[in-house]
């Protein structure tokens, strides 16, 4: 695998030069990989997939037939690379996705009748800081320093 990411990377600068191997690394996201270790991860998986599809939304459906894990040869590269979340998968390619069926996301929308369903929309539950659940001892949590866990003595004088 690594004898094959180091050569498709020589032939790259052998083919473009170098200042075109740079401009082909960052218009493909491969300087945002530095960041993002999954990226990185699904960057290198793609080489010799082939690209299946794109949804709606921007996202890239690969498959990769050999020298795969079996039941790790699709997956999803998802179009907004800083903020992913399975629930930007639309259910018609979530099916491709996990072996439910052969049929690709297009290939089911033009199965699907025209009168039923609602648009797909990504799970937006766990966006913002006002939607977002913090105990009462978090440090996010507005009345944190109001709380306290315990109610101290007080002695009753008698009287």
């Amino acid at each position: 695998m690594a004898s094959t990411v180091v050569k498709s990377i020589l032939s790259s600068i052998k083919e473009k030069g170098f200042g075109g191997f740079l401009r082909h690394l960052k218009d493909e996201g491969y300087l945002r990989c530095l960041p993002d270790g999954n990226l990185l991860q699904t960057k290198i998986h793609n080489i010799g997939a082939t690209l299946v599809g794109v949804d709606k939304f921007g996202n890239k459906y690969y498959q990769k037939l050999g020298d795969t894990q079996f039941g790790r040869h699709r997956w999803v590269e998802y179009a907004e690379k800083s903020r992913y979340n399975a629930s930007q998968v639309p259910p018609e390619w979530h099916g491709w996705l996990h072996f439910i069926t052969d049929h690709t996301g297009d290939e089911l929308l033009l199965l699907k009748p025209k009168r039923y369903g609602v648009e797909h929309k990504e799970n937006l539950s766990g966006e913002g800081e006002q939607y977002i659940y913090h105990s009462k001892g978090h440090a996010l949590n507005p009345g944190q320093r109001k709380w306290t866990r315990y109610q101290p003595w007080e002695s009753k004088a008698e009287q």
